[in-house]
């Protein structure tokens, strides 16, 4: 399993009382790698890599659903090709990577008056779960907060 905790927390950008939703949004998640779960919990830096749904700072989990190898012919599974001209109207790569966006409005309400944010993700495959590398790649999280 993978873990990954933010470098430093996450500024909450509006004041706690007028908030009425948080969302986290994983910018760009990859899904060349295979199928994979992963596991948000927030401001739980102490945590063991057995936690999970039942921990008291568990914020919800994600899915991703991909296949781990590549099954088409050459450049079937290059997500980074690119339209082949100025008029291709393929709908966008089946691997291209996309935003998870997570409403963890609860969790943070449970932490009281959180000015910021520290994020634990732990992610396995479904095929592989004790695999450690690889499995979540992003390139952003931010943190929305809706009055």
């Amino acid at each position: 399993m993978q873990r990954w905790t933010t470098p430093k927390p996450l500024a909450v950008p509006i004041a706690f009382d007028s908030v009425k939703r948080i969302d986290l949004e994983f910018v760009n998640v990859r899904r060349d790698a295979g199928s994979f779960t992963a596991f948000v919990f927030l401001n739980a830096k102490d945590l063991g890599p057995e936690a999970g749904r039942d921990h008291d700072r568990f914020a919800g989990s994600f899915s991703i659903f991909a296949p781990s190898e590549c099954w088409g012919g050459e450049g079937h599974c290059d997500w980074q090709r690119g339209p082949a001209s100025d008029f291709d109207r393929r709908p966008p790569h089946h691997l291209s990577p996309t935003n998870i966006s997570m409403e963890v409005t609860d969790a943070a309400l449970r932490l009281g008056d959180p000015k910021r944010l520290s994020v634990t993700v732990h992610a396995a495959l479904t095929e592989n779960p004790r695999l450690k590398d690889g499995v979540l790649r992003f390139d952003e999280l931010t943190v929305l907060a809706y009055a």
